[in-house]
């Protein structure tokens, strides 16, 4: 009883807690048949909170104007700071929705959670024209946001009429959005290097000799040569901030350690892709002589040390056709490099 059937779509739809699942009809009724217990409590289960999403709930007001309203099939998705959800179609069931002057109601789940609302984009399928003068949109992670139609755009497939898709945003600094390389570049990158953290890491042992010269009356030694890579990764980590198309590459100035304190290395700039490390390899090798002294042991190891440092850091982005739009992003930028080749010596 919990599921109903929709005639027109053949999914059944069930609402829990400000969720909405879809199961197929044949998928369930096949479960019903053949009595597969199983089967039916893994679709139930479908049915619990705690899956990723949110729900949005929006009143979509239409103009008060002649013709303004439509019986076209009318669909919306909504963009955020994290995302874009898929197609909704706006369609009331037994109500009359998009009459002239008036405002609908709609409530739906969807399984991408867009964080802080900006934008929506409406889609037709008809010739019918629609004229939205507002929409006022809520998630369960986003308060109210009211998005006027501006520009007084109608929607129609009739190019005569309108056109068959608009994105309306809060305000025109989100209509470009996400940051993508045609549209925005980097002004500038601000490292907070108070929080910097910094740590060393175990280091890399590439030979390690022992020699014993605990019974003997003269020293002991020997020579050995050591060759491994020494590795530098970087990665600046997007954590906040707005949506950032994963084609974007920046370039930065990366944090070194001198002295134990994180400084920008003004010597160095390179390409950045955020959360793909940027790697760098060098190849390092040398001859070590170990030596005993009479009546001691040590050991030689060739190793390189590891050291890690972490800075938060904030960018600001700024639009090439309109120079006042700014958005930002932020994160953490972190280093892990490997010092050069060297020999510890230890007593035993």
């Amino acid at each position: 009883r919990a599921l109903h059937l929709l005639t027109r779509k053949q999914w059944y739809q069930r609402r829990v807690r400000g969720a909405q699942f879809l199961v197929t009809s044949e998928v369930f009724t096949s479960c019903v048949m053949k009595k597969m217990k199983l089967c039916c409590l893994f679709l139930l289960a479908l049915l619990t909170p705690g899956w990723a999403g949110a729900r949005y709930y929006m009143y979509a007001t239409t103009w008060d104007r002649t013709h303004a309203g439509t019986d076209s099939e009318i669909y919306i998705k909504i963009h955020g700071m994290k995302g874009t959800t898929s197609w909704y179609e706006m369609d009331l069931s037994g109500v009359d929705d998009f009459t002239r002057g008036d405002t609908d109601y709609y409530s739906f789940y969807r399984s991408e959670d867009v964080g802080d609302i900006m934008c929506a984009t409406l889609h037709t399928h008809g010739s019918d024209a629609l004229l939205v003068y507002k929409l006022q949109i809520r998630s369960t992670t986003s308060g109210w946001k009211t998005i006027y139609n501006k520009k007084g755009q109608w929607l129609s497939r009739d190019s005569d009429e309108g056109i068959t898709e608009d994105k309306r945003c809060l305000n025109d600094c989100a209509l470009e959005l996400p940051i993508q390389p045609s549209s925005w570049r980097l002004a500038r990158t601000d490292f907070d290097l108070s929080s910097a953290k910094i740590e060393a890491l175990s280091p890399t042992v590439l030979d390690s000799h022992t020699m014993d010269a605990t019974s003997s009356p003269q020293d002991i030694e020997t020579e050995y040569y050591a060759s491994g890579t020494k590795y530098d990764t970087m990665t600046f980590s997007k954590t906040g901030g707005v949506l950032v198309t994963s084609s974007v590459t920046f370039g930065a100035h990366p944090i070194k350690t001198v002295n134990s304190t994180a400084v920008i290395d003004d010597s160095n700039s390179f390409q950045f892709q955020y959360s793909v490390p940027f790697k760098r390899a060098e190849a390092q090798g040398s001859w070590f002589g170990c030596r005993a002294p009479a009546g001691k042991k040590v050991q030689c190891s060739a190793v390189m040390e590891r050291s890690q440092v972490t800075v938060p850091y904030t960018q600001t982005w700024q639009s090439k056709s309109k120079g006042s739009c700014t958005w930002v992003v932020a994160g953490s930028f972190t280093r892990v490099q490997d010092s050069k080749l060297e020999q510890q010596i230890e007593e035993l």
